[in-house]
């Protein structure tokens, strides 16, 4: 029976019954739409099969993990944008012709540029918030705290990349320590980028990320102004500078978690909406 020949039906119904519908009539007419309840026995035969199919321990190896993580980072790694790319690497080429070509001093070159790709990411980490986006990102098979996570890994596997070929172009230009090199700017990467995520969570990235990187360059460039400051550093035992790498690495560590914790209870989300 269509649904136009049911209304019809329905309303022939009420017309000869005065508006007064008669109960075991309605009841008659409903039983050609009634679906059999299922027997006892099948019903508990599901229930008894999908219990079985949830507690089943699912094997858990490293490579298929592997491959999850892998696959998250690569996508995310496409997704960042190209300029990005194109001007950290920029920046560090710049920083490396200056000292062949100038003569500048590379630590104060290091420590200048050292955080500064990692500071123009927070636009890329930061970029579905921004735009509005991260309510879709919250309903994607990878996690919005996830994909952060992927974010950052990208962000901070490029800076380290960038900095150890610096390093390492530094030291075969004037002869430098490559160890003292390291700590030089692994000290200011550490520590800035854990300042620049703090204040990530009160900011938007795009009002942010300009406003840090300028004020990060003119306070180092005003202190190198004084050629005290990097005859202080340089005179530094090597295990203070370890000291404050570690204490820079466990503040940015604190604070990649408690963006993890923010993003998944949807804190950040709401703050920055």
């Amino acid at each position: 029976m269509t649904q136009h020949e049911t209304t019809r039906e329905w309303e022939e119904l009420f017309k000869e019954n005065g508006d007064q519908v008669d109960v075991n009539q309605l009841s008659r007419m409903l039983d050609k739409f009634t679906v059999d309840f299922p027997p006892e026995h099948v019903i508990q035969n599901t229930i008894d099969q999908a219990v079985f199919h949830v507690l089943q321990p699912r094997e858990v190896t490293a490579v298929p993990l592997f491959k999850r993580i892998w696959g998250i980072v690569s996508f995310q790694t496409e997704y960042v944008a190209k300029w990005f790319w194109l001007v950290s690497a920029l920046m560090f080429l710049s920083g490396y012709l200056i000292t062949a070509s100038c003569g500048y001093n590379p630590y104060k070159i290091i420590i200048i540029l050292s955080p500064l790709p990692f500071i123009l990411g927070i636009l890329e980490l930061f970029r579905s918030v921004d735009s509005g986006m991260s309510q879709i990102e919250l309903t994607c098979k990878t996690s919005l705290p996830q994909t952060l996570m992927a974010r950052l890994t990208v962000l901070g596997i490029y800076n380290i990349v960038l900095n150890t070929a610096m390093s390492v172009g530094l030291s075969w230009l004037v002869g430098m320590d490559l160890w003292r090199v390291v700590l030089f700017w692994f000290v200011p990467f550490t520590w800035i980028s854990a300042v620049t995520l703090y204040l990530s969570t009160k900011f938007r990235g795009r009002a942010l990320v300009p406003v840090v990187a300028l004020v990060w360059s003119i306070s180092v460039a005003l202190a190198f102004s004084n050629p005290s400051v990097l005859s202080f550093l340089l005179s530094l035992n090597d295990v203070m500078f370890v000291v404050l790498s570690v204490l820079g690495l466990v503040l940015f560590a604190s604070q990649i978690k408690l963006l993890y914790v923010r993003f998944k209870g949807g804190l950040l989300v709401e703050i920055t909406d």
